[in-house]
């Protein structure tokens, strides 16, 4: 396995407390969340957006969609820790960039979270 066949990740840890940002597209800029609508506002680079509290994707565009149908997961046995792996089994490349960022916050008691964004390079042939 070389450099080029493993999807690009990085784990970003965000210090206690700070006010969660949405994430911007690193191609183009646009915002991936539009916090007070509630939803996500997909660019065309935006491959997914993984919300890791609620254990599902708020987002996921139709190519990677299809490439994830392909992918062997337990829902159960899921851990960030073999995201990048999955990211290979559904076949993306160097041309993937995965972001996770994790936070943490006061509720009652510290609460932790943690979310994946996922950008497509690859879409930068299509334009």
């Amino acid at each position: 396995m070389n450099q080029n066949s493993i999807p690009q990740y990085a784990a970003i840890e965000q210090p206690f407390g700070v006010e969660f940002t949405p994430l911007h597209c690193p191609i183009c800029g646009q915002s991936t969340i539009d916090i007070e609508a509630g939803h996500a506002t997909p660019c065309p680079h935006l491959a997914f957006i993984y919300i890791g509290e609620v254990g599902d994707f708020e987002y996921q565009s139709d190519v990677f969609q299809q490439k994830w149908q392909s992918v062997d997961i337990n829902v159960e046995e899921f851990k960030f820790d073999d995201f990048n792996q999955y990211l290979q089994q559904a076949g993306y490349d160097n041309k993937l960039l995965a972001i996770e960022i994790t936070g943490g916050g006061m509720a009652c008691g510290p609460v932790w979270h943690t979310d994946v964004f996922g950008f497509d390079y690859g879409t930068l042939a299509d334009e």
